[in-house]
């Protein structure tokens, strides 16, 4: 995971904002800090470089364009004050480096309150500011919080290992299935989810780029330009014929069967729920 991320920092595509779930929580916090010295980083390749002024600033923990968010005076939550601070400071141009980097640890400590204050610097981010959301599982985050960010798990899911020739396989499945959520035919999502009869293997991975089409359309429902799913067609499908309410439906149906599938769930009724679960948003 972390060469992958770091990958996505080389190529100026790390999603402005990420949950990172599972594992332990030093771990996390390890690829938190891998991932903001990276983006600060002054090297314009192999990020970070470790050897440049910035990184050093970053393993010290001292650069002024890396910040934590975290439980402040004594309490165990983040508070909605907190986030509004964070809010505000996003706002304020970096003081060194090109970007400003936003380390929220525990992110599930936050009330959905301070979740819901958190939303609008997630939809409307300024270009420098990356979020980092530290969590033990992805599932104390409000469904509209992880609608607008992507998500990466410490521990793959069952299934999830893969070569570039499966992952580009699932993404082209990905797209079929939102294609057919896009037709608004049942029959048509019937038809696209029957091709896991064979290859369900691939399932978690496919919905792992469903969710980034889904994440894609609500951006562009709102307004939004910054794409991450590379099916940036098949995302302004959905968001065109869906609103927001029924596009968070179908995410909350990918996080659920992908939860169902960690848990080894049966085969044929997992299939029959992903359809049932993605037609609800229809």
């Amino acid at each position: 995971m972390r060469e992958k991320l770091l990958g996505l920092v080389t190529q100026d595509r790390l999603p402005h904002a990420c949950v990172l779930e599972s594992g332990t929580a030093e771990e996390r916090m390890a690829l938190a800090k891998d991932l903001a010295k990276a983006l600060v980083c002054k090297n314009g390749a192999n990020r970070p470089c470790n050897t440049c002024d910035a990184c050093r600033k970053a393993d010290s923990g001292n650069h002024p364009d890396i910040l934590y968010v975290g439980p402040e005076n004594g309490r165990k939550t983040i508070s909605v004050e907190t986030v509004r601070n964070m809010r505000d400071n996003a706002y304020v141009l970096p003081n060194e480096a090109d970007r400003k980097v936003y380390i929220i640890d525990p992110a599930d400590t936050m009330q959905d309150y301070a979740q819901n204050a958190l939303l609008k610097i997630l939809e409307e981010p300024p270009t420098y500011a990356t979020f980092l959301l530290l969590c033990t599982t992805k599932a104390s985050l409000l469904p509209t919080v992880l609608s607008r960010t992507a998500v990466y798990s410490l521990t793959p899911v069952v299934g999830a290992d893969q070569n570039d020739g499966q992952l580009e396989e699932a993404k082209g499945l990905a797209e079929e299935l939102a294609k057919a959520l896009a037709s608004g035919s049942e029959t048509s999502l019937l038809a696209a989810t029957s091709a896991f009869e064979k290859k369900y293997e691939l399932l978690p991975l496919v919905l792992e780029q469903l969710g980034l089409i889904l994440r894609d359309a609500l951006v562009a429902g709102n307004g939004g330009e910054q794409m991450i799913s590379g099916a940036g067609k098949s995302a302004g499908s959905l968001s065109a014929r869906y609103s927001n309410a029924q596009l968070l439906t179908m995410v909350e149906a990918v996080e659920d069967i992908t939860t169902a599938l960690a848990l080894h769930a049966n085969k044929n009724l997992t299939l029959s729920r992903l359809v049932s679960r993605l037609a609800a948003g229809m």
